[in-house]
């Protein structure tokens, strides 16, 4: 990688099975799966298992919701490519949007692209990668602490954002506020599928604060 950061959602980190496979649970238009050993690509199934280190590709229009046996999701928006690394917890998102939510004291993830590689615990974030390269999280529920390569850090909680640029040595602007209502209300990776997102009680009572927080202005701008 060309660089490094890690977010950590919840402060502690706990021991966790490896996360290296998970069953496609709904499928929306094309998304392929693509063998590493020899680059065939077939069309995504169903109630397949899809495994480390394969590739699921998207297409435009196009989304994938997964679930492993411990109940973490992955959901992967339209012309994204990703993959399970083959050890630990990791994603590898070469390109596109991902949502990812593991419940408390499973273990949470990480994601990984080209300068980043962002960490968490028992909270729901979103991944995406910008046109130029830089590579944006958001918090929609729970709380990360966010370091680069050189050691330094912040937090996110639910309603911020950090966008990494392309070099991976600085947090850009900032932490940023969203309006997670907002958001989620348009938001294809969470409204985009048939069944509701199993964090999104989580991620409603996350509003709930953050309106009291508009309402009594201790919370804003939003960018």
């Amino acid at each position: 990688f060309l660089g490094l950061f890690v977010v950590y959602g919840g402060l502690i980190a706990h021991a966790a099975t490896p996360l290296t496979e998970s069953v496609f649970t709904e499928i929306v238009n094309d998304a392929k799966v693509v063998t590493a050993s020899t680059q065939a690509a077939a069309p995504a199934k169903a109630n397949e298992l899809f495994k480390a280190p394969d590739l699921v590709r998207t297409g435009p229009a196009s989304r994938v919701e997964l679930t492993a046996a411990d109940s973490t999701i992955t959901r992967i928006g339209a012309n994204t490519i990703f993959s399970f690394e083959p050890a630990g917890r990791s994603i590898y998102l070469e390109r596109g949007s991902i949502l990812f939510h593991t419940p408390a004291g499973k273990g949470g993830g990480s994601i990984k692209h080209g300068v980043a590689a962002p960490r968490w615990h028992g909270t729901t974030i979103i991944g995406a990668i910008l046109s130029d390269g830089s590579f944006k999280i958001m918090v929609l529920e729970g709380q990360c602490l966010v370091t680069l390569r050189d050691g330094s850090t912040l937090t996110l909680n639910a309603g911020q954002f950090v966008v990494i640029p392309p070099d991976g040595n600085s947090f850009g602007p900032g932490v940023l506020n969203f309006n997670i209502q907002q958001l989620v209300a348009r938001l294809l990776l969470i409204q985009g599928f048939s069944t509701p997102l199993s964090s999104l009680g989580l991620i409603n009572d996350a509003i709930q604060q953050q309106t009291a927080a508009i309402a009594n202005g201790t919370v804003g701008p939003f960018a």
